[in-house]
C-alpha cells in the first residue's frame, strides 16, 4: 500500500500486474475455497486502492485461466495475461464468457521462425478476437531461441500493422 501511494505521487500507471502464477495447463492450482480464504481479502484491499487511481488491473498467470477468470473477476481483476497457446486457452471462448475481461498474449510463437507468411496467418487467426477489444496480441513468456533478431522485428512490424487504428 505504501508503494501504491508513492507510485501515486509522482504519475499514474495505465495498467498493474500482479504475478500469481495460480494456473498451469489444466487449470487452477488452488480451488475456490482456498483462493477465496487466503488471496481474496488482500486482493480486495490492495484493488480498492488501485481503482482510487484508475488503473487496469491485469493478472499474470500462467496456464488455463478459464475457471480462474470469474474468481479474478469477482474481486475487480479486469484482465489476465499471457493467454497461452500451448495451453490450449481459447480467447474467442474466454471472450464469450466473460465480454469485458481484457486479455494480453494468445499469439502461438511456436510459428515466429518459420516467415512472414506463417506469421500473418496467425495473426489472421486472431483478428476476431482483436475486433472485440480489450485483447493485445503477444508472445507468452519467452520468445523461442530459434527466433531470430530479424524474425522477432517482423513480429514488432506485423503487430503494429495488424493492430494499427
Amino acid at each position: 500500500m505504501r508503494l501504491l501511494e508513492q507510485i501515486g505521487r509522482t504519475c499514474v500507471p495505465t495498467f498493474t500486474t500482479i504475478a500469481e502464477d495460480m494456473s498451469y495447463n489444466h487449470g487452477p492450482m488452488v480451488s475456490r475455497r482456498i483462493c477465496d480464504q487466503f488471496l481474496t481479502p488482500y486482493y480486495v484491499r490492495l484493488l480498492e486502492r488501485v481503482k482510487d487511481m484508475n488503473v487496469i488491473t491485469v493478472v499474470d498467470t500462467d496456464g488455463d485461466v478459464t475457471k480462474l477468470v470469474p474468481w479474478l473477476q469477482s474481486v475487480g481483476v479486469e484482465g489476465v495475461l499471457p493467454l497461452e497457446r500451448q495451453a490450449r486457452v481459447d480467447g474467442m471462448v474466454l471472450r464469450e464468457l466473460y465480454p469485458t475481461l481484457r486479455m494480453v498474449g494468445h499469439y502461438n510463437k511456436r510459428v515466429m521462425h518459420l516467415g512472414e507468411d506463417a506469421m500473418r496467418k496467425e495473426f489472421e487467426r486472431l483478428m476476431p478476437l482483436m475486433w472485440t477489444g480489450g485483447f493485445l496480441p503477444s508472445v507468452d513468456h519467452q520468445t523461442p531461441p530459434e527466433v531470430s533478431l530479424d524474425d522477432y522485428w517482423l513480429f514488432l512490424r506485423l503487430l503494429e500493422q495488424y493492430t494499427a487504428p
